[in-house]
C-alpha cells in the first residue's frame, strides 16, 4: 500500500494536523502500511501521535512501530549524539514509556498517568524539602497543581483530553525540576561509558573480550539534567569495547576496561580467541591515556584503593568454571600498583568473582559465585575482604536463594546499607536496584530494600529463560501496572547520592539471557528515586549508555594498614575460638576432637564434566591435607599452607565429619586468620573470651598427614588397599556376593571412567552434588548443610561396616582411608587432566593436580 499526502498537507502540517490518502488494497499479502518521513533542508523536529486509519465506516487509532532491525548479525552501533531539537522530545518520549501513553502493555490515560505522577511528586517534593537546598521559584510550583487537578477533576474532559494532556505534561515538568533541584542532583559532569552488551547474555561471559562487539567509548555528561552535552574521552583510542569507568579519588583520572575490537566474533557462542579487556588509565581533561595492563588476560573492573593501589578482577588466577560450556576462564580479585606494576592474585577461590568496590569503613565488597558442592545458579553474592587481599568473609546471602544473586554493590554516602543490582545467573548483570543493611541480617530478604520494587528479581521472581526458574521463594511483591507494562525492564550500574536517590542505567526492552545478546541500545542513563520518579538524563538512541558517576574529586575511605610481610613464608595461621558456634548447631552430645584440612581444586580443564572427578556433577576437584586437633574448649590453632583454597570439616572422636563446609577459605602468605566458630550466627555477638583459649596457650599445630592416596586424592591407593585387604575375597573376579543375587565386585578393574569397586560403592555413600537427590533444595541439603547429612555419618556404606559385616574387622587406619574418601566428597580423581587420570585409574602415582 502506497501512502500520499492530500494536497493541502502542507498547510496542515504547520498547524500541527496532516491527513494523509492511500490507494490499493488494504487487505493485501503484506497488510503492512508504510511511512516514510524526510525533510526538505535545514534542521527541525517531527513528533508523530495519534494516528487514525478510516476506511469505509469506521475509524480506529493505530500505532507506528519502527521497522525490525536485522539482529542475525549485528552491526557495529552508531554513535549519533541526539541533536538538540530532539532533548525535549526524548524526554517527554521518556514520560509516555514510563506511563504507558499510547505504548506498553499496559496503557493509562493522561489524567491516569498526572495522577500518579502526581502523587509520586508529593513524596518527591516532601523529600526535597527536607534536603533544602535552593530551588528556582521553591516549592510553590509544585502546589500550583493543586487547584488545577481539583478542577479538572470536578470536570467533564475526559481522561484523554487536552486539557488532561496539557496537565500531564506541566506535572512531569514540574517534577524533573523537583528531582534535578536537590542538592544531591547537583552532581557536575558524570563519566559513563557507551557499549553494545557483548553477544553472549550470561553473568561469566559478558565480560570476556572474545564476546565483545565494537562501538561506544568513555564520555563526559556535561550538564545532567540540563542538556544532553557530551564529550568524548576516548576519541584518540582505537576501535573496540569499553567498560567498567572509575574516576579516581582526586577526580583527575578515569580507569576503564578496554578491548580492540573492529566486528563482532562470527561464532556468538565460542566468541573470537584472543580478544581481551585490559585496564587503561584516561586523564579526565585532556582525554589522554595510557595502558595498565597486558597479556592473554582479561583485566576489569578497577578500583582505586585508599592507598592509591588498585584492585580489579582478572583471569590470572587460572581455572575454568565447572558447570557449562563453552568453558569460561577463572577471574578472581588482583591487586596492582596505580602504575600497573606488581601484579599480583589476591583471591584463590576456585571460581569467579565480580565487581570490587570500596566501603565506607575501608573493606571491599565484592560478588562471589560460592558454589562449592552446592547448586550452580545460585550464591553469587556479597563478600568483603581487606585491601590487601586478607580476611575474605561472607557479607549477604551465601546461603540465600532469593534474589539468584546480586552484583554492583556500592557503599552509599554516610550510611552503613549499601546499594547494588539483584540480577540473574543466566544473564547480563542487570536487574532491580535494592539497598542491603548487614546490620538487620546477612540472609534473606529481610535485609533487602527494594528501590525499584516494579522490577521482580530475575529468575527467583521473574522467568528469564523459559527452562529455567528458581526455586520460588517469598512472593514478589504484588503485581503493579508497571511490573506489567515493559515485562523483563532492567536497572544496572547504580551509583548511589544516598539511601533514596541513584544515578543509574534502565532499560525499557527487556534483559534477554543465554546464549542470545541484547540490544545494542537498551539502556539509558537516569536519575531514580525511592519513591518511583526517574528522569532521563541521557540517552543514545543507537547504543546503550551504562556507569554513571560524577567526575570530581571524593574523599577516599578510611586506610586499612596490612600486617603482612614482602618476605612471608608462603604459609599463614588459623585459629578457631570455638567450634561448637556453629549455624546449625552441631549435636550436643558429639564433641569434636578434630578439624579436617581439604583443599578445593579448580577445575583446569574447559566443559563441564570434562573430565569428571567423581559421580559428583561438576564437582571441584579435593585433596586431603590432613588433620588438626580441637582442644576440649572448642579452641583451634593451626598452620595451613597459603594460597590454596581451603575447606574444613568438624571431625568426631572416629575421625568422621560431623559437618562439613561447602564454601572455601584462603590466607595470603604470612596472614593470621581468626574466626568465631563452624559457620557461626554473623548476627550474634561474639562469645567473650574471659580466659584465654587452650589452642592459644600452645603453639600453634602443624597438620597431620592425611593417609596416602589423599595428596593428591587417588582413589586406587587410598581405598582399593583395603578392599583388597578384607572385601574382594568375596566380591572379587569369581565370587561377587552382593543383595538379592545382584553381583557387587570390588576390584581395582578399570570400568567405564572408574573402577568396579567405585562404581559399586559410590551410591552408598552420601555425596554433595549440583541437582543430587532430585529435588531442590532438600535433595542436596541447601542452602545450609545439616550436621550429619553428608560424608561418612550419612552414608549407608559406613553405617553397614559399623554394625558389623560378616567377619570384617577393619583396623583403625583401614577406618581412616575409608572415612577419609567418603568424607572427601567420594571422589575418585585427584585431577582434571586426561592424561594423569588414566594414570591414576591405573593406580599409579601422579605428582598432583595441574593448577591449585
Amino acid at each position: 500500500m502506497q501512502v500520499y499526502p492530500e494536497a493541502n498537507s502542507q498547510a496542515d502540517l504547520a498547524s500541527g494536523r496532516v491527513v494523509l490518502s492511500a490507494s490499493g488494497n488494504a487487505l493485501d499479502a503484506e497488510r503492512t502500511m508504510r511511512l516514510i518521513v524526510s525533510g526538505r533542508g535545514g534542521d527541525t523536529a517531527l513528533r508523530l501521535t495519534r494516528w487514525y486509519l478510516s476506511a469505509a465506516d469506521q475509524t480506529v487509532e493505530v500505532d507506528f512501530f519502527p521497522a525490525p532491525a536485522n539482529t542475525s548479525a549485528p552491526p557495529t552501533p552508531r554513535e549519533v549524539a541526539p541533536h538538540t531539537l530532539l532533548t525535549a522530545e526524548l524526554i517527554e518520549w521518556d514520560w509516555r514509556m514510563q506511563d504507558g501513553i499510547g505504548t506498553g502493555a499496559t496503557r493509562e490515560t493522561f489524567k491516569t498517568a498526572a495522577e500518579k505522577t502526581r502523587t509520586r511528586g508529593n513524596l518527591l517534593a516532601a523529600a526535597r524539602e527536607a534536603a533544602g537546598g535552593a530551588f528556582e521559584g521553591g516549592l510553590e510550583a509544585w502546589g500550583t497543581l493543586t487547584p488545577i487537578f481539583d478542577a479538572l477533576r470536578a470536570s467533564d474532559a475526559s481522561g484523554d483530553s487536552e486539557a488532561w494532556q496539557d496537565l500531564w505534561r506541566k506535572t512531569h515538568q514540574l517534577r524533573r525540576a523537583l528531582m534535578f533541584s536537590h542538592p544531591l542532583a547537583d552532581t557536575g559532569p558524570l563519566v559513563f561509558v557507551k557499549q553494545a552488551p557483548g553477544m553472549f547474555s550470561h553473568q561469566l561471559t559478558q565480560y570476556y573480550g572474545r564476546y565483545a562487539r565494537p562501538g561506544g567509548g568513555v564520555f563526559v555528561l556535561e550538564h545532567p539534567g540540563k542538556d544532553m552535552e557530551i564529550r568524548r574521552l576516548t576519541a584518540t583510542m582505537p576501535q573496540g569495547s569499553y567498560m567498567h569507568p572509575e574516576v579516581s579519588h582526586d577526580g583527575q583520572r578515569v580507569l576503564v576496561a578496554f578491548c580492540a575490537v573492529d566486528a563482532p566474533p562470527e561464532d556468538t557462542f565460542q566468541g573470537a580467541r584472543g580478544r581481551y579487556y585490559h585496564l587503561y588509565e584516561i586523564a579526565g581533561d585532556s582525554a589522554t591515556w595510557r595502558q595498565l595492563t597486558e597479556g592473554a588476560f582479561d583485566d576489569f573492573a578497577a578500583k582505586e584503593l585508599p592507598n592509591g593501589r588498585i584492585m580489579f578482577i582478572s583471569t590470572r588466577r587460572g581455572g575454568m568454571h565447572r558447570c557449562g560450556t563453552p568453558g569460561c576462564e577463572v577471574y578472581t580479585l588482583t591487586l596492582m600498583n596505580g602504575d600497573g606494576s606488581e601484579v599480583q592474585t589476591v583471591s584463590y577461590h576456585e571460581t569467579q568473582e565480580w565487581d570490587p568496590s570500596v566501603l565506607n569503613d575501608g573493606r571491599v565488597v565484592y560478588t562471589r559465585w560460592d558454589y562449592v558442592d552446592r547448586d550452580a545458579v545460585h550464591y553469587q553474592q556479597l563478600w568483603v575482604t581487606r585491601p590487601d587481599g586478607t580476611a575474605p568473609a561472607a557479607f549477604y546471602g551465601n546461603n540465600t536463594l532469593n534474589p539468584v544473586g546480586v552484583w554492583e554493590a556500592r557503599a552509599i554516602p554516610g550510611s552503613g546499607r549499601i546499594m547494588a543490582t539483584a540480577a540473574p545467573h543466566h544473564g547480563m548483570t542487570a536487574g532491580s536496584i535494592i539497598l542491603v543493611d548487614p546490620a538487620i541480617a546477612i540472609d534473606g530478604l529481610e535485609p533487602l530494600t527494594r528501590l525499584t520494587p516494579h522490577v521482580p528479581f530475575p529468575e527467583s521472581e521473574a522467568l528469564l529463560l523459559p527452562h529455567w526458574r528458581s526455586t520460588p521463594g517469598p512472593e514478589p511483591p504484588d503485581r503493579s501496572l508497571e511490573m506489567d507494562r515493559w515485562p523483563g525492564q532492567c536497572y544496572r550500574s547504580p551509583w548511589p547520592l544516598s539511601e533514596q536517590l541513584f544515578l543509574a542505567a534502565y532499560s525499557y526492552d527487556p534483559l534477554i539471557g543465554e546464549p542470545k545478546n541484547n540490544l545494542a541500545n537498551m539502556f539509558g542513563l537516569y536519575l531514580v528515586d525511592a519513591h518511583g520518579n526517574q528522569e532521563l538524563m541521557y540517552r543514545d538512541l543507537n547504543i546503550a549508555s551504562l556507569w554513571p558517576m560524577p567526575l570530581r574529586p571524593r574523599a577516599a575511605a578510611p586506610l586499612l594498614p596490612s600486617s603482612l610481610q614482602a618476605d612471608a613464608p608462603d604459609e599463614g595461621t588459623y585459629y578457631v575460638q570455638n567450634v561448637y558456634e556453629s549455624d546449625p548447631a552441631l549435636p550436643a552430645d558429639t564433641p569434636v576432637t578434630h578439624l579436617r584440612i581439604v583443599q578445593v581444586l579448580p577445575k583446569s580443564t574447559s566443559g563441564a564434566n570434562n573430565p569428571t572427578v567423581g559421580a559428583a556433577n561438576a564437582s571441584p576437584g579435593k585433596q586431603v591435607l590432613g588433620t588438626v586437633p580441637v582442644e576440649p574448649d572448642g579452641s583451634a590453632y593451626f598452620k595451613a599452607p597459603a594460597r590454596k583454597a581451603l575447606a574444613f570439616q568438624a571431625l568426631d572422636a572416629s575421625g568422621q565429619a560431623v559437618q562439613v563446609m561447602r564454601s572455601v577459605s584462603y590466607l595470603q602468605p604470612g596472614e593470621t586468620l581468626s574466626c568465631v566458630g563452624c559457620h557461626e550466627n554473623r548476627m550474634d555477638a561474639p562469645p567473650p573470651a574471659q580466659v584465654k583459649t587452650l589452642a592459644l596457650r600452645r603453639p600453634p599445630s602443624a597438620i597431620t598427614p592425611a593417609p596416602d592416596g589423599s595428596l593428591p586424592l587417588s582413589y586406587p591407593i587410598l581405598v582399593q588397599p583395603v578392599l583388597d585387604k578384607h572385601c574382594v575375597e568375596c566380591h572379587g573376579e569369581g565370587r561377587a556376593d552382593g543383595p538379592e543375587g545382584k553381583p557387587i565386585r570390588l576390584t581395582g578393574r578399570p570400568e567405564g571412567r572408574y573402577t568396579e569397586s567405585y562404581n559399586a560403592l559410590v551410591s552408598r555413600v552420601s555425596y554433595a552434588a549440583w541437582g543430587r537427590g532430585g529435588v531442590f533444595p532438600e535433595g542436596n541439603c541447601e542452602p545450609l548443610a545439616q550436621p550429619g547429612f553428608f560424608g561418612a555419618k550419612g552414608s549407608a556404606l559406613a553405617k553397614m561396616l559399623a554394625a558389623g559385616h560378616y567377619d570384617v574387622n577393619l583396623e583403625e587406619a583401614d577406618w581412616e582411608r575409608l572415612i577419609t574418601w567418603m568424607d572427601a566428597n567420594a571422589l575418585f580423581y585427584g585431577t582434571f587432566e586426561f592424561a594423569d587420570q588414566e594414570r591414576q585409574q591405573r593406580g599409579e602415582r601422579i605428582s598432583g593436580p595441574g593448577l591449585e
